[in-house]
């Protein structure tokens, strides 16, 4: 997969080589905190997406548009607020830069649509830059929830809006989401993760999906003082796009690679890539793909890496001269 082969270009030289360089010494090492890696840390996220249906981008008041193809990227703060219960604790992280590119899902685009997808993405760029991204968090390395917090929700237009963006911002979150296979410990071989957040897609509000199943199998190695995940996964996902086409079946493939520190015992950085396809018993011609990449890594209190500008861009097979051009995020 070549968008991969780009992806693994940008995480450190230590793990394209650990195959070759392995340190096969067996250690097990127990962490004391199991949610050390949200207390007070800061996150570097960006993710794109191509959708097989269309999801509304909407401000407040009376302007919309239709996307199929979108990237983000955000820093995250995140701070632990309060302990659910002895295996969950809740998570605040604060937004603290946010930007948006994407595409119009139209055939013949004029610059009065391009003016209004502007000003619908400027406007959730104002919302979410600050906003607060609420998790529910366990300790083997699951993200069990999300929700936004301090959106406007006075009536119909702003809540379905609040859900789009929800399903946004779980393109993001779902980085953070690996069951290890012990919870206290990163131990040499293999295992089976299931239904993992991270192969769903993002769904239009009203539309039912992500029944079905899929299996992730993780390969874990040691180099250097760092844990090596590799992982790849397999799985089926259903969606409801209709009721005049009916229900969508999409087999989905994942294949990404996460850095875990072993003085710290969480994870710092992350690759994946993830790709649906219709199956045959698709009940309409034009299902479509489902694609999903994203890199995720640990910054620095001083680190400043740049989110880039929110504007409307081409889609990757879009070509306007008037529209910047789809730039991969893992260029």
């Amino acid at each position: 997969m070549m968008l991969l082969l780009g992806m693994l270009a940008c995480i450190p030289s230590s793990i394209a080589h650990a195959q070759s360089d392995l340190d096969v010494t067996e250690e097990i090492v127990v962490w004391g905190d199991l949610f050390a890696r949200w207390d007070d840390t800061r996150w570097m996220i960006a993710t794109e997406v191509a959708m097989p249906f269309r999801l509304t981008l909407s401000k407040d008041e009376n302007l919309e548009f239709q996307t199929q193809q979108f990237q983000i990227r955000a820093i995250f703060a995140c701070s632990k607020d309060w302990r659910l219960n002895k295996r969950k604790y809740e998570v605040g992280c604060e937004i603290q830069d946010f930007g948006i590119k994407a595409a119009i899902a139209e055939d013949r685009i004029v610059a009065a649509d391009i003016e209004r997808a502007q000003a619908v993405l400027d406007e959730i760029d104002a919302k979410l830059h600050g906003a607060l991204v609420q998790l529910h968090v366990a300790d083997d390395g699951r993200v069990l929830d999300l929700d936004l917090e301090g959106l406007a929700n006075s009536n119909r237009r702003q809540s379905r809006g609040n859900e789009t963006l929800r399903q946004l911002m779980s393109r993001l979150v779902v980085g953070f989401n690996l069951k290890l296979q012990r919870y206290n410990q990163l131990h040499q071989g293999k295992w089976v993760e299931y239904n993992s957040t991270l192969m769903t897609m993002p769904l239009p509000p009203g539309v039912a999906g992500n029944l079905g199943s899929n299996m992730l199998v993780h390969y874990l190695n040691r180099f250097q003082g760092q844990v090596i995940v590799q992982s790849i996964g397999k799985g089926m996902t259903t969606v409801g796009l209709d009721r005049a086409y009916g229900p969508t079946n999409y087999e989905t493939d994942l294949i990404g690679v996460s850095l875990f520190d072993q003085a710290d015992g969480f994870m710092t950085e992350r690759v994946w890539a993830l790709e649906g396809k219709s199956t045959a018993s698709a009940q309409f011609d034009n299902a479509g793909t489902y694609f999903h990449a994203g890199k995720i890594y640990l910054i620095g209190d001083q680190d400043r890496p740049t989110c880039g500008h929110t504007e409307v861009v081409n889609g990757r097979k879009q070509h306007l001269p008037n529209l910047p051009e789809w730039v991969p995020i893992e260029r």
